[in-house]
């Protein structure tokens, strides 16, 4: 049966990809600056495909750290197969909405729909940090004695497929939508028989549905609950059990084929859950400052984030962040959420005494390179990044050993330090540097054209179909460094054979690039703004 998107959700999903990102854990793909400037071409292509003949293609899988020595597998996809996920996940989520369980009640808090029309599709007044004050209210009722804090154990990475393909049938009456969604998740999980891609918005909305089953199950039981995506605290009343509460959700989870994370899991008094929600680990700050991180927190977590304001940013300023950042490092266990916060607030501030302190602690630094290539970034495109700065040799040596050749997610933050020219590197160093899986073999593709290393497009060239699909238009682009002729003949030769919706609308926009390829990274870094704060 022929499936449709709508104009609507194909536009939505474009504005969404382009304003906050495709993920929040790779580098994001250079081709939204094509989506951006294309989009209305691109919806007119869309909106006439029929989606039941599509095939997905692969995603990049790669290992993403996740906290101090826990690793997370992390999926990237490649243009259009991102652009259907959010498309269609958006056709259907107002069915998805609804079967959760109404956000005027207490129990699921986070991602709730609400399609404003400007690519924002998450409601206001839902973020992390509406969520500590909801609870801080739900913490003055008068009859709360404990509090259960739990979460789900590995959520994303353990949800089985077939209970997605329950849900996303039963929620909604668009089964060829569902079908398309279903196809390009199981094409992306296709070693697993469970996992859901994890760094987007859509899987978000969908992870959230599936766990409606979850909620409903509590609610009946007139558990008095809240959740934030996995994060769960169960309200435990006069004469009520906490040990059966958790045994109760325990049981529920495993028939879903997940659960508890018995090693986050504590039970505490209402005095002591007080306490928490006060300071919420920022006590050693004044109001002010612990309001403006605060914001910066949220945006770990919320694809709208709150900016301090400028009480709030010059109470930042005042703050010695270094050291901050300092101590946090040296503790024995690391707070992720606060580190990113500090890092943020660093490039917020433009605070240039921190280059030093990242130059002498860059491999303590890695789990956390997005945020320390977002800040450099910042501070080179104020002018604040000293013109002397070179960390090349460091970057180099991490990339050959250590986490950096370990760690693939890493290991492209670290080569995006050399697309965004924030450190120098030459032809002869980056030949030198292996190419160990497609996601930094696209980075190295970046480089050369960073750095307009017309030998190695033209060697290449001719070798386009040995390279992955997640590659080619990374070599199309970058190839832009070519003189006009030979990269125009090269381009119309190779689309000939390229099949795919889009293809032949992209070549045509690469050729409009030819020797812009700077104004390409520069106008999606600016498109990035938005989200280099997500999680």
């Amino acid at each position: 049966m022929s499936t449709y998107l709508s104009e609507d959700s194909i536009h939505t999903a474009i504005s969404h990809l382009c304003r906050f990102g495709d993920t929040d854990i790779f580098p994001h793909l250079f081709e939204l600056v094509y989506l951006s400037e294309k989009a209305d071409e691109v919806v007119d292509q869309l909106k006439t495909y029929d989606v039941s003949n599509f095939y997905p293609s692969h995603s990049v899988e790669a290992l993403a750290p996740k906290s101090r020595y826990g690793f997370r597998i992390a999926n990237q996809l490649v243009m259009l197969d991102a652009l259907l996920l959010m498309a269609g996940t958006v056709e259907i989520a107002p069915d998805l909405e609804n079967f959760k369980a109404p956000d005027e009640r207490f129990g699921p808090f986070s991602y709730r729909f609400e399609n404003k029309g400007d690519g924002s599709v998450l409601k206001n007044d839902r973020t992390y940090r509406d969520w500590i004050e909801f609870q801080r209210e739900i913490a003055k009722a008068g009859d709360i004695e404990y509090v259960v804090f739990t979460d789900i154990a590995d959520f994303y990475q353990r949800i089985y497929f077939h209970r997605i393909e329950n849900v996303l049938r039963s929620a909604s009456a668009n089964k060829g939508v569902a079908a398309l969604l279903e196809k390009i998740i199981k094409k992306i999980r296709a070693k697993q028989s469970y996992g859901i891609p994890v760094g987007g918005t859509a899987s978000r909305f969908i992870a959230e549905a599936v766990l409606s089953d979850f909620d409903h199950a509590l609610e009946a039981e007139e558990y008095f609950f809240t959740r934030f995506v996995d994060d769960i605290r169960i309200y435990i009343r006069k004469g009520e059990s906490a040990y059966r509460s958790l045994a109760f959700a325990a049981e529920v989870l495993l028939s879903e084929g997940l659960t508890l994370n018995a090693q986050k899991t504590r039970v505490v008094t209402l005095n002591q859950y007080v306490e928490y929600l006060d300071d919420e680990g920022l006590d050693a700050f004044d109001e002010t400052q612990r309001t403006a991180l605060e914001a910066l927190s949220n945006s770990l977590y919320f694809e709208e984030a709150d900016e301090p304001d400028a009480d709030e940013l010059a109470s930042l300023q005042a703050l010695n962040l270094v050291d901050l950042l300092s101590d946090l490092l040296a503790a024995e266990s690391w707070d992720f959420g606060k580190i990113r916060s500090i890092l943020r607030a660093l490039r917020i501030t433009q605070n240039a005494e921190c280059v030093q302190f990242i130059g002498a602690n860059l491999e303590l630094l890695l789990p956390f390179i997005k945020d320390v290539v977002l800040l450099l970034d910042n501070l080179s495109k104020s002018g604040a990044l000293p013109a002397e700065f070179d960390i090349t040799p460091s970057v180099v040596g991490h990339l050959r050993v250590g986490a950096g050749r370990s760690v693939p997610v890493i290991r492209a933050w670290l080569l995006e330090l050399f697309i965004r020219r924030i450190t120098p590197i030459s032809a002869k160093t980056l030949g030198e540097i292996e190419r160990v899986s497609e996601l930094d073999g696209r980075q190295i593709i970046l480089i050369n054209a960073t750095i307009s290393n017309i030998a190695y497009f033209r060697k290449n060239k001719t070798r386009f179909d040995q390279f992955s699909m997640f590659e080619q238009y990374a070599l199309i682009i970058g190839a832009t460094c070519l003189p006009k002729d030979e990269y125009d003949t090269w381009v119309d030769a190779v689309r000939g054979g390229m099949l795919q919706p889009l293809d032949k609308s992209f070549c045509d926009w690469a050729k409009s690039k030819q020797g812009k390829f700077g104004l390409v990274i520069t106008d999606l870094a600016n498109l990035a703004q938005t989200s280099d704060g997500q999680s």
